[in-house]
């Protein structure tokens, strides 16, 4: 009669840091498709003994979940369908006690499934640079969702001037990322960055231009870098040239 009595509060510290009782609800905010909520409870309870597992049920078709225990906490991991349907969803998490079954203590979270939760964009896509000398482009990403979300950068330049980059964007995290490229040949070029989810299959395309000086350090450097704007003829005093300007 004691134990049907007892209060045996649920402390979530993650996505949100509350207390809750038997068949509270709490709302844990936006997620887009494809990302992995994180719901992490502490082990403690105001009993004598603390859970020992988290459950989940009630996941919407194509959903997932998995559990990890760690020294002081309990965490669900639900990974949000890449196709889910835009909606508010309702998920129940069981905390557990193998010594007290009838001290088991549930609990729901409610989260809005968006198609696309980033904020992505360019300080400016029209660049100066100098022949053979790195130059930055600044990539300003807002991620709004409580998951981590992760992008790749490419572009439709030739690889030795910028290799794709990947980018992990942590929950709720606005930052600068620096885009850098290395121009090897001179003159006006139009190219575009490509911004892909590996998540989902949400991608955007920004169109850019570069501007590129010679300098006469960097057409020397050049036929290092690649040979297809050189004359065959020319190849043995551009590649001399080359190896000369590293002294």
């Amino acid at each position: 009669m004691l134990a049907s009595q007892a209060f045996a509060a649920i402390y979530p510290v993650e996505p949100v840091d509350t207390k809750l009782s038997a068949g509270d609800e709490i709302s844990f905010g936006k997620i887009a498709r494809g990302e992995t909520l994180r719901i992490i409870v502490k082990k403690k309870s105001d009993l004598g003994s603390d859970w020992v597992s988290i459950g989940v049920s009630g996941l919407p078709s194509g959903w997932e979940a998995e559990t990890v225990e760690t020294d002081k906490t309990l965490i669900a991991l639900v990974s949000v369908a890449p196709d889910a349907e835009i909606s508010t969803q309702r998920v129940m998490f069981t905390v557990a006690n193998n010594s007290i079954p009838s001290l088991n203590e549930s609990f729901y979270g409610s989260v809005s499934v968006n198609e696309n939760l980033l904020d992505i964009s360019f300080e400016s896509l029209a660049l100066n640079a100098s022949l053979g000398e790195p130059t930055e482009a600044v990539l300003v990403i807002n991620n709004d969702s409580i998951a981590r979300h992760f992008l790749v950068v490419k572009s439709t330049l030739p690889d030795y001037w910028f290799s794709e980059k990947t980018i992990e964007l942590a929950p709720l995290e606005t930052r600068q990322v620096l885009i850098e490229i290395v121009p090897h040949s001179y003159g006006e070029k139009n190219f575009s960055f490509n911004v892909f989810s590996t998540l989902n299959s949400n991608s955007l395309s920004f169109p850019a231009k570069l501007d590129v000086k010679p300098t006469l350090l960097g057409m020397f450097r050049a036929p290092s870098a690649g040979f297809s704007f050189f004359s065959p003829g020319m190849l043995p005093y551009y590649l001399i040239s080359s190896l000369l300007s590293f002294f």
